[in-house]
């Protein structure tokens, strides 16, 4: 079959019918690749052209952002003065001034206080503090409105801070006296309220380098009575039931320089209603508010008005989001400590979301004690995902310790707490077994409750009411035992012997001991005693510490099982018997002469070296030395 013929071109080709298309006025659809690229880069010169003043190109009309670094003029200024301080405005303001713009007076003015500050902070600055300090002052004066309406704004509050800090005590005591009318208004201001704390720190301050004389005293109680005074009667309430008001409240209330008197009377206006206040027959502030919650002459009637006036108190705090704020956790502890426990559930509903802000002070970690209590586990375990990453530091400090105990006893889910809890603690191990406080959350899991352990105030906070857990205790407590004994048992057969003579971690061992006679560890203390015992004056062993846990140790031995008496006796005392007899060590020994079946031996070997004993118990007294434990052993053999 023969090809079919290819077909003809037609005689234009397809640019010659472009460019017929041109020709009758039609758009430049039909233009080469080529023709489209120099009609492209002439639009983009044009759009550049013609975008140069803004900082923007157009593309056929459409807006197109600035590549990098193409933005000039004014825009450039602005975007960096986003990011810089006060101190480098004042210099692009200066720049723009030189370029030909004109700044208006009060620019100017905010120019001249921002340079006089920028001098004023720097540590080289060329003119002294005080007189730049009065050239500010000067310069505010001359502003039409008030020091309390500048001290609103971020550059205003930061200005008077440094006039504060950096002025003579004259010019602090100018500042006070002008913003003294209006110290609630400042107080209740997102900036101003900083200022009115820095009044409170400066005006009752001087140079730590000297005595303050009689009259700079009589200035100091004079300013703090000027700024107490304001903080009364409606003030007081509105300032505390202030976002920002309560600070100032919270610095006043904490401030080393108000007395004792005065925080109470703050306190008890808050706390207290008036009509118990004046029934009672003390001076008011007279007492702390938890003696007059406990006081025994509170009738039934003045108990529920206070219980009712302190849980509208609390509740109005939690709803004005004041949780952060130490002075709410005293409302806090004082409402828990005599709520019911149907006004403690609904206490828990409204504020278990915000209870990590309770743990920053130990009247709120003592509200918190009795809110775990009663709160539910969804609620507890909310609790535990804010703490994540923080229960080993809190198991360590030493307000946040007792709660972490009660965690450890309330919270059911001890899966969840495995994860979180336990596993940080894991982590951590070494450092909370030789911890002051750490090593008494691990001791109370092993020996709950011991009074040789645990002071009366731990073993309150540890076995307050907890109606909501339904747990078995004990089975709580060997769950928690099984996770936490394999870490803590690697630490102490890697330290056995400094475990023992460390004030903490010693403790944790009885605790350990008495909770189980672990063979294993009791060789290894035998071991590191061996060792120590070949040193110079029995090093360790001859350690007060490391005395009182061995007598422990010794006590806690069993009937049954492995022995610590005896090989702690044959490797460690026996080769060591005179030194160790005019040591600390003679109370170990007066220990083991109690104990049948090594009490022969002992003696036998004792009468042997008696003459040696007593020769080096006289040589170390004629050397100042005190050999009781030497002198009781000598009267036994």
């Amino acid at each position: 079959m023969a090809k079919k013929p290819k077909k003809a071109k037609a005689s234009g080709s397809k640019k010659a019918r472009r460019g017929t298309k041109q020709a009758k006025g039609g758009a430049a659809k039909g233009k080469s690749s080529k023709a489209k690229q120099q009609s492209r880069k002439k639009t983009a010169k044009g759009g550049k052209a013609a975008g140069k003043g803004t900082g923007r190109s157009t593309v056929k009309g459409k807006e197109k952002r600035p590549s990098k670094g193409s933005g000039k003029g004014s825009g450039k200024i602005k975007k960096e003065e986003g990011r810089v301080g006060e101190k480098r405005k004042a210099e692009l303001e200066e720049q723009t001034t030189k370029k030909g713009k004109s700044l208006s007076g009060k620019q100017q003015r905010k120019k001249e206080i921002t340079k006089l500050y920028g001098e004023l902070i720097n540590p080289g600055r060329t003119l002294k503090a005080d007189v730049l300090v009065k050239d500010i002052l000067e310069a505010l004066s001359k502003r039409s409105s008030t020091l309390a309406e500048y001290c609103s704004t971020n550059l205003g509050a930061h200005v008077i801070e440094a006039c504060l800090k950096w002025g003579t005590r004259n010019q602090r005591q100018d500042l006070l006296s002008r913003c003294s009318s209006d110290l609630i208004k400042m107080a209740q201001d997102r900036y101003g309220h900083q200022v009115v704390l820095k009044l409170l720190l400066y005006s009752s301050k001087t140079s730590a380098q000297r005595k303050p004389t009689d009259e700079e005293k009589k200035a100091q109680s004079k300013n703090l009575r000027e700024i107490l005074d304001k903080f009364s009667g409606k003030n007081l309430h509105a300032t505390f039931f202030h976002r920002y008001g309560c600070r100032v409240i919270n610095g006043l209330y904490y401030s080393t320089t108000v007395k004792a008197s005065d925080k109470r009377r703050l306190l008890h206006s808050i706390a207290i209603p008036q009509a118990v206040a004046l029934r009672r027959p003390e001076l008011p502030s007279s007492k702390t508010l938890r003696e007059v919650l406990q006081a025994e002459d509170l009738t039934e009637q003045q108990r529920t008005a206070i219980a009712q006036h302190l849980q509208e108190a609390v509740e109005k705090a939690i709803e004005k989001e004041l949780l952060g704020l130490d002075i709410v956790h005293l409302l806090l502890q004082a409402f828990c400590e005599v709520a019911t426990d149907s006004q403690l559930t609904q206490l828990a509903e409204q504020c278990m979301d915000g209870a990590a802000y309770l743990l920053s002070s130990k009247a709120g970690a003592e509200a918190l004690l009795r809110l775990l209590g009663i709160a539910n586990a969804k609620q507890r375990k909310a609790l535990c995902r804010d703490l994540k990453g923080k229960f080993a530091a809190l198991a360590k400090n030493a307000v946040d310790y007792v709660v972490m105990i009660r965690l450890a006893t309330t919270v059911d889910d001890t899966v969840m707490l495995s994860k979180s809890m336990v596993a940080e603690w894991v982590q951590d191990m070494e450092d909370l077994c030789f911890d002051k406080y750490g090593h008494k959350v691990l001791a109370w899991i092993f020996q709950p409750g011991d009074p040789h352990l645990f002071s009366p105030y731990e073993q309150k906070c540890a076995s307050l009411p907890s109606p909501s857990s339904l747990k078995e205790p004990e089975a709580r407590r060997q769950e928690l035992v099984r996770m936490l004994k394999p870490s803590i048992r690697a630490v102490f057969l890697q330290k056995p012997l400094e475990a023992a003579g460390d004030n903490s971690a010693k403790d944790l061992l009885a605790a350990f001991l008495a909770s189980d006679w672990d063979q294993e560890l009791i060789l290894a203390i035998v071991a590191a005693a061996e060792a120590e015992a070949t040193k110079e004056n029995l090093g360790l062993l001859n350690s007060g510490t490391v005395t009182t846990t061995m007598l422990i140790l010794l006590k806690l031995e069993p009937e049954k099982g492995p022995k610590l008496a005896q090989p702690l006796w044959e490797k460690c005392l026996k080769p060591q018997m005179v030194v160790a007899a005019t040591s600390r060590c003679a109370f170990l020994l007066l220990a083991m002469l109690k104990r049948d079946p090594i009490k022969e031996p002992i003696l036998a070997a004792l009468r042997g070296k008696k003459s040696q004993i007593e020769r080096s118990a006289q040589d170390a007294e004629v050397q100042g030395a005190k050999m009781k434990g030497a002198r009781q052993l000598l009267e036994v053999i």
